[in-house]
C-alpha cells in the first residue's frame, strides 16, 4: 500500500512532493529535466558547473518559461568559476542555490543578504554543526556514499541509512530545525518511506532522473547507465575527492593533461595534477565533457550506487509514478 509523500517548502515556494532532483552538472540536468520534475510536483535543479555564465542564465530563464514550480541551481564550491556563477544565480533570483563539493561561510552570508534560499550539501556531523550556525538556511541535503559523482563522506561506502541519523542528530542538536533531505542510494517509493521514517523531511534523487528522457545526457551515456552492472568508488580524480562511477567503465582512454594535448584551464580551485608526483593526471573537466558529447570510452560516466537496478529510460512522469507508490 502506498504511503503519502509530504510537501516540501524551500524559501517562499512549496513543492507538492518532497522529492528533489539532484543537480547533475556537465549539461546533464538542464532546464528540460528540472522543469519536468517541478511540473510533476517535485523540486527541479539545474547543474550549473562547466556552463558559462550566459549559458546558466539562459537555462534559468528557459526553466521559468517551462514551469512555475520550484527550480534551483547546484554549484560546486570547488569550481574556479564559482563566484561568477554565484553572481548569475543572485542576479536571476533563483528559487534556491545548492552548494556542495567544499564549504565556506562567505557564499551563504552573501545569499542571505540577497534573499536567495541556500541549501548546503553536507556529509558529516562536523559540517552539520557548521551549517546550523549559518543564517537563513532553507534546507540541508545530507549526502551519503551511494550518491553519484564526487563524494563527501569520509567513508565513501557509507549508506544513507547509517549516515543520516548521525548527521540529523548533529543538525538538531546545534539548533537547526529546517528541512533535512536524505540523498545517496534513494531509488524507489520504499526508500522514500524509509527515509521519512528516520526523520528526513524529503529525499534527493539524481541517477534515476539522469536516466530519463528529459535528461540532457546523450544516448550513449544513457545506454552506458542501462548496461552498467553496478558502481564502484574510484580514487583517481584529480580533485582529491573519491568518486563513484559505473561498472564496467572504459576509463583507459581518459584524456591526459600531459602528453595527450589537453590544455589545463584551471577549472578547479585545487587540482592534484598541478602537484608533482600525482600519477593520475587526467583532466576531469575534459573527461566529463567527452562523456556528455557521447564519447564514453574516453570519458567519465558517474552514477549512483544502485545504477545496476535501473534497466530502462523512463519519462519523468513515469519515474514519479513509481516514486509515489504507483
Amino acid at each position: 500500500m502506498e504511503a503519502p509523500i509530504p510537501a516540501l517548502t524551500i524559501g517562499e515556494k512549496t513543492a507538492r512532493y518532497a522529492i528533489v532532483q539532484g543537480g547533475m552538472s556537465v549539461r546533464i540536468s538542464l532546464a528540460p529535466l528540472a522543469a519536468a520534475v517541478a511540473n510533476a510536483g517535485g523540486v527541479g535543479t539545474i547543474g550549473g558547473m562547466i556552463l558559462e555564465p550566459d549559458e546558466l542564465t539562459e537555462e534559468i530563464r528557459q526553466a521559468r518559461v517551462l514551469t512555475d514550480g520550484i527550480v534551483g541551481v547546484n554549484l560546486m564550491y570547488a569550481g574556479a568559476a564559482f563566484d561568477k556563477m554565484l553572481d548569475v544565480c543572485i542576479r536571476e533570483g533563483v528559487d534556491f542555490l545548492a552548494i556542495g563539493a567544499g564549504f565556506a561561510r562567505g557564499p551563504f552570508r552573501i545569499l542571505a543578504k540577497a534573499g536567495i534560499p541556500a541549501v548546503p550539501i553536507i556529509s558529516s556531523p562536523k559540517a552539520a554543526r557548521l551549517v546550523a550556525r549559518l543564517p537563513d538556511i532553507a534546507a540541508v541535503v545530507v549526502e551519503a556514499g551511494q550518491a553519484g559523482g564526487h563524494l563527501g563522506p569520509e567513508d565513501p561506502e557509507v549508506s544513507i541509512w547509517n549516515l543520516f541519523p548521525e548527521v540529523l542528530s548533529s543538525l538538531r542538536g546545534a539548533g537547526y530545525d529546517g528541512p533535512a533531505i536524505a540523498a545517496g542510494g534513494i531509488l524507489n517509493h520504499q526508500d522514500i518511506v524509509r527515509a521519512l521514517g528516520m526523520g528526513a523531511n524529503g529525499v534527493q534523487i539524481g541517477t534515476r532522473f539522469a536516466v530519463s528522457r528529459e535528461s540532457s545526457a546523450p544516448d550513449e551515456m544513457k545506454q552506458a547507465w542501462i548496461a552498467a552492472t553496478g558502481s564502484q568508488v574510484e580514487w583517481w580524480s584529480p580533485t582529491g575527492y573519491a568518486s563513484r562511477a559505473i561498472v564496467p567503465h572504459g576509463d583507459e582512454g581518459l584524456p591526459r593533461v600531459d602528453g595527450s594535448g589537453v590544455r589545463c584551464d584551471n577549472c578547479l580551485k585545487r587540482c592534484l595534477h598541478r602537484q608533482s608526483g600525482f600519477e593520475e593526471s587526467h583532466c576531469i573537466r575534459q573527461a566529463l565533457v567527452n562523456s556528455q558529447a557521447g564519447n564514453v570510452r574516453e570519458g567519465l560516466v558517474f552514477s549512483g550506487g544502485r545504477i545496476g537496478e535501473i534497466s530502462e529510460v523512463l519519462t519523468v512522469d513515469e519515474i514519479f509514478k513509481g516514486l509515489l507508490g504507483g
